[in-house]
């Protein structure tokens, strides 16, 4: 899901002001001008949308409901239907006052609902209330998604962690089985990476444990990006122990690779010792390589197996 990017503190909420009357608009509009927000008027239901889509994202939507052509209530339903709607806040404005105009409204996905004439303090306060709810929940979605994050993932190249690729290469194989696809897994062993000053590397699932120190800790991060930059956005990179990285290849046959081998090569053989140094000469990094194809019966562990450097 798209979400909307935060704000920071020096740029005001935006507000987006729709309604097809102008003297209305222009009221609204300048007294939340004056109040520190960005104000920005749509006179009727489709350059709302347009609004919405090329001038966004919003803090804020204030939506009149009674409208010739889109109505307020369309227009809300469609905005709430796409990803940025979703967690963009709306109150809509409307001369009803009746319970069921007001049930409507927010079933039809509004955040809050206010009936005409708007006091404007009030209208200042409830749009408040609704940029702070979406303020707290934009922070736990990234508290959320930085939690996932750092659990799936090695902390010392940022790619994906031993546990985390042998669970998704169990799930791949299951899918490329049941539809008969194509499956090739590397294992990369990096040569001429200093010695490390913790873990085992006999313990293949000691990755996150293992520290360089100084600037191979950088070139490990920096290995780890050119790994992922160099492959597909369905393809999955981790760092299983030490200086040994393995990819997942979906819908790709052992015959295929080379020419990918190859650009890893040569893209890591450039590689500066120190990655912060202007002019550092090349780490002198070189990759040994094995790969093996998904075969009949065969499970994570066998096919990382087959797939061990000579």
């Amino acid at each position: 899901m798209t979400t909307p990017s935060e704000p920071t503190e020096s740029s005001p909420r935006r507000v987006l002001v729709v309604d097809d009357d102008h003297h209305a608009v222009r009221i609204v509009g300048d007294f939340l001008d004056a109040k520190g927000f960005a104000a920005t008027s749509a006179l009727d239901g489709h350059e709302a949308l347009a609004r919405f889509h090329d001038d966004g994202p919003f803090d804020v939507i204030v939506l009149d409901v009674m409208m010739p052509g889109i109505d307020g209530l369309e227009v809300c339903r469609r905005l709430k239907a796409s990803p940025q709607g979703q967690l963009t806040p709306i109150l809509l404005l409307s001369a009803r006052s009746d319970t069921r105009s007001r049930i409507a409204g927010l079933y039809g996905g509004a955040d809050d609902y206010m009936t005409k004439p708007v006091d404007l303090f009030e209208l200042e306060a409830r749009i408040g209330a609704l940029i702070r709810v979406r303020d707290r929940y934009l922070e736990l979605a990234t508290h959320k998604r930085e939690g996932v994050e750092a659990a799936i993932s090695d902390g010392l190249s940022g790619v994906a962690n031993n546990e985390y690729f042998v669970r998704r290469l169990g799930q791949e194989i299951a899918r490329c089985d049941r539809y008969s696809l194509s499956l090739t897994v590397l294992v990369v062993d990096l040569d001429g990476l200093p010695e490390p000053s913790g873990g085992d590397d006999d313990d293949f699932g000691a990755a996150d444990e293992v520290q360089f120190g100084g600037p191979a800790d950088r070139l490990m991060a920096v290995v780890g990006e050119t790994l992922r930059s160099n492959v597909r956005q369905i393809d999955l990179v981790a760092r299983i122990r030490r200086a040994r990285f393995a990819v997942m290849l979906p819908h790709t046959s052992r015959r295929s690779v080379e020419p990918l081998v190859e650009r890893l090569r040569t893209r890591i053989a450039d590689l500066p010792a120190d990655p912060d140094r202007a002019g550092s000469p090349a780490a002198g990094l070189g990759l040994r390589v094995g790969l093996a194809e998904l075969g009949p019966r065969m499970d994570a562990v066998t096919l990382l197996a087959r797939a061990e450097p000579g």
